[in-house]
């Protein structure tokens, strides 16, 4: 006889529903269907539904809770540190890429946010928070390195963030360069040069 799984808290429901939700996405794009999300949760089509009353409702939540301050909190605690203003500056562009180039997935159809059954300019802003957050982080992962740097920490903050959302635009380019050649190209024009006496 087979037993019944321990039931979850909606919580922990919701946050099942929505986990499963997001790597469908990223392995069929928007037109995940509610059943394929209920067969890779393992629970029934009608559960889903208890959740969340529509599809678009499911992606709404999902593309919100991959775009939360928490979830990007968590994935920036979970860099590791770095002591060389080289390490950090690699880091940063590869956090930034990545982050960006996982996000850009839940956004890849166009017109997807009229899709979301929410205000378009709620993802949006969403979106800017998360960017402006990153940025914050750069900026401070960089301050050990003020002395290093020939231009100002604000500008080299904005180039490093520049250079990591462009490498996330282009990260299946046959010609895409890495993080470590990236870094090479900014600190050879950054990096303050010591002046011969």
């Amino acid at each position: 006889m087979m037993s019944r799984a321990t039931p979850l808290s909606p919580d922990e429901r919701r946050a099942s529903l929505i986990t499963v939700t997001r790597e469908l996405i990223r392995e069929h794009g928007h037109d995940v269907t509610t059943k394929q999300v209920a067969d890779a949760a393992g629970v029934a089509e009608g559960t889903v539904f208890r959740v969340f009353p529509t599809r678009r409702d499911l992606i709404a939540a999902t593309v919100a809770d991959e775009l939360s301050s928490t979830r990007l909190d968590d994935l920036l605690a979970a860099v590791a540190p770095t002591d060389t203003l080289d390490d950090t500056t690699e880091t940063c562009i590869r956090t930034v890429a990545d982050y960006a180039s996982v996000a850009a997935q839940l956004f890849k159809r166009p017109g997807c946010p009229a899709d979301l059954n929410r205000d378009p300019h709620d993802i949006v802003s969403l979106w800017r928070e998360r960017l402006a957050q990153l940025h914050a982080w750069i900026d401070a992962r960089l301050t050990p390195f003020d002395d290093d740097l020939l231009p100002t920490r604000s500008e080299f903050t904005h180039v490093v963030f520049t250079l990591g959302m462009g490498l996330a635009h282009n990260l299946h380019s046959p010609t895409q360069p890495n993080p470590a050649l990236l870094t090479r190209i900014a600190l050879d024009g950054a990096r303050r040069k010591e002046t011969p006496c």
